[in-house]
């Protein structure tokens, strides 16, 4: 059930009121560049429009966004947009600047994973990252993601289309966090 509190870091349900944390996320050094929907330099009326839509997604139950906290702080964002008939859910995150290297991703993931497969029945969590975003290959390599391969010329963005690789984890799958502990 939401919030949690996983291993030090409170994950909640996203609100209209997380707006200008929103935009400060949307903002923070990386974003731009490890997404395909965000502007190079996102207003606050993208930011209500944004938070909006994700708002709108979890009231239809097609998705669900998760606001990070760590130390009384809003670190980033995770969430999944839902597609029920095939139990599955694409994935996205990002992280502000200061908490990036600290295991905080690594944490709301697990905590999102655990959660999807876990409480809401979730069969398969599948995330696209640009095939030169080593940061997001390694979050989702450590966290026992498997590479199935690359989409080419996925995303037109500034006029050129990027290629994405395509990562992806099983309910069934082993959670490596999970067996550390046992």
């Amino acid at each position: 059930m939401l919030p949690v509190v996983y291993d030090g870091v409170q994950l909640r349900i996203v609100t209209p009121d997380d707006v200008q944390n929103f935009l400060r996320l949307l903002r923070s050094p990386g974003v731009y560049e490890g997404l395909a929907s965000v502007p190079r330099s996102p207003d606050l009326e993208f930011a209500k429009t944004r938070i909006n839509q994700v708002c709108e997604n979890i009231a239809t139950g097609n998705g669900l966004q998760l606001i990070g906290q760590s130390e009384g702080e809003v670190v980033g964002t995770i969430g999944v947009y839902i597609n029920w008939k095939h139990r599955h859910g694409g994935l996205g995150y990002h992280l502000d600047t200061p908490a990036r290297g600290k295991g905080i991703a690594s944490r709301m993931l697990q905590g999102l994973l655990n959660h999807c497969f876990d409480q809401i029945g979730l069969h398969r969590i599948w995330a696209e990252t640009f095939v030169d975003n080593e940061s997001s290959r390694r979050l989702l390599v450590r966290n026992g993601f498997s590479f199935e391969g690359v989409k080419r010329q996925t995303y037109l963005k500034e006029d050129r289309y990027l290629d994405v690789e395509m990562w992806a984890m099983l309910a069934t799958d082993p959670r490596p966090w999970k067996e550390q502990t046992s």
